[in-house]
């Protein structure tokens, strides 16, 4: 889920347009920066990260694409391209050059927010599953460096630290061998016995 403080980055030319998004994102209650053109909007990406990148494709100094290829260089920030240009070839270009979403104008207020919400709970989730020592499922959450587990978003307990549990051993089954030994008795037949080992 997106959340409602999130920052993002509005790069457009058009004075108009640029009012248009940053007024619906603002009544949407999230941080909007802007910049008029490619140059300013690759400052804005390295020096004030946001949350999510609007970028017009036909802007001066540095069109839309450029400054998309270069923020790809060192960050995985969300990115919607935004552009007049509905063609399929220019929608792959947008793709090509390392955008997550392409918004075509003319569109109204709610795709705007619609879309920004797609894109941002797609980065969520994917920042989620990338979390270093955290097991999740359902409505279980299993925090490995705390030492803590989570049902439904409460607190239930804290593992035994020598227990040494990890992600790995929750998901990986354990594996049985069998061994068979023979053991003759006494005045018997000679017989054979299984045993079993987990590990």
């Amino acid at each position: 889920m997106s959340s409602p403080q999130a920052c993002v980055l509005v790069a457009e030319d058009d004075p108009r347009m640029l009012r248009f998004m940053q007024r619906n994102l603002d009544l949407a209650h999230y941080q909007v920066l802007t910049a008029q053109d490619g140059v300013s909007a690759l400052d804005f990406v390295e020096t004030q990260p946001c949350d999510l990148l609007l970028l017009d494709i036909m802007m001066p100094k540095l069109d839309g694409l450029e400054v998309c290829r270069r923020v790809r260089e060192f960050s995985s920030v969300p990115i919607i391209m935004v552009t007049a240009r509905n063609g399929e070839r220019d929608v792959v270009l947008g793709l090509d050059a390392g955008a997550d979403d392409y918004l075509t104008k003319p569109f109204g207020a709610q795709e705007l927010l619609a879309r920004v919400r797609a894109v941002l709970r797609r980065a969520h989730l994917t920042a989620a599953d990338t979390r270093p020592g955290v097991f999740e499922q359902g409505d279980l959450i299993v925090e490995f460096s705390q030492h803590q587990v989570k049902l439904r978003g409460k607190l239930v307990s804290s593992p035994p630290r020598s227990t040494g549990s990890s992600p790995s051993s929750l998901s990986t089954p354990a594996r049985c061998s069998r061994r068979s030994s023979s053991s003759p008795r006494s005045g018997a037949p000679h017989t054979r016995t299984r045993r079993t080992s987990c590990a």
